[in-house]
């Protein structure tokens, strides 16, 4: 029937293929492959070294290249003169002080200090070298018992003292430093010498001012700040030869900057309720600038 695979063409296409299949397999199996042959190695024949002759031309009992190297002539060291002096900068202080730390906690091995108790050390030095002194009750003048004329003349000599040690023609501290620094003009560093020590004589004005006692903490307050400025701007003019000192320093300049004028508007609330005692041309007027209002 159409359609239908006739049974025994089926059987003799099996046997048909199974035949083929039978007679590729014994003719590969019957052919023999040649396999490559291996290269030989040769190895090369080692030449003979032959030794170096010695050579003595001047008859030293020397050989001639081991002359270069020996010298009958006397080595004589030159003795230096100086002697170490120990740093006089916190820069240097801070060097050595972490070397010398660290090498000694090298050298005990696992019973040495950990690298982060070597750190507290130098962070240590740090603080103790920007630490300020604080002045205190026991460090001024308190008028216990006093009268309007003593309120007038303490905020007239304390205004006094800031308007004569003022010094007009001369750029702000932070503008010279730059300069310095920026320009390599190291003769800027007598004009940083300058305001500093007009901070210093601000403060031992304010500080030798007999004080009344309802304005103690204004007036501490003012010389503390007076102080801090002082000392900043003596850091700065040392920038050059203690640029760690310096840096520190002015990290802590702008608080200062800060706290001085709130010092000096502190001092003018606290003296306000006595405003009646001032004319126009006392020099306790100066307060005025600081008010908060301005």
């Amino acid at each position: 029937m159409k359609g239908q695979f006739n049974p025994k063409v089926i059987g003799a296409s099996i046997i048909g293929f199974a035949l083929v299949a039978g007679a590729y397999t014994v003719s590969n199996f019957s052919i023999q492959k040649e396999l490559p042959q291996q290269a030989t190695v040769t190895a090369a024949q080692v030449q003979p070294r032959a030794p170096i002759a010695v050579v003595d031309n001047d008859g030293n009992g020397i050989e001639d290249w081991r002359d270069e190297f020996i010298t009958t002539k006397p080595i004589v060291l030159d003795r230096s003169t100086t002697t170490y002096a120990a740093p006089d900068t916190l820069t240097g202080e801070l060097g050595i002080n972490f070397m010398e730390n660290i090498i000694r906690a090298r050298g005990f091995g696992p019973f040495g200090r950990s690298d982060e108790e070597v750190i507290d050390d130098t962070v240590g030095i740090l603080s103790k070298a920007t630490a300020n002194t604080i002045y205190d009750t026991p460090d001024v003048i308190i008028l216990q018992q006093y009268v309007d004329q003593d309120i007038a003349n303490y905020a007239n000599t304390v205004a006094g003292a800031i308007m004569k040690n003022d010094l007009p023609n001369l750029e702000g501290e932070l503008f010279i430093l730059q300069d310095i620094l920026t320009s390599n003009d190291t003769s800027r560093i007598t004009e940083l010498n300058s305001l500093a020590e007009a901070y210093k004589r601000n403060r031992d004005a304010v500080l030798a001012t007999p004080v009344p006692a309802f304005l103690v903490k204004e007036h501490l307050d003012l010389i503390n700040t007076l102080h801090a400025i002082y000392k900043d701007i003596e850091a700065m003019s040392a920038a050059v030869d203690d640029p760690a000192f310096a840096l520190l320093r002015l990290k802590r300049y702008e608080d200062d900057a800060t706290g001085l004028g709130l010092a000096l508007q502190n001092m003018l609330m606290g003296l306000i309720e006595y405003s009646y005692l001032f004319g126009p041309s006392d020099p306790a007027t100066l307060f005025i600038i600081f008010s908060p209002n301005n």
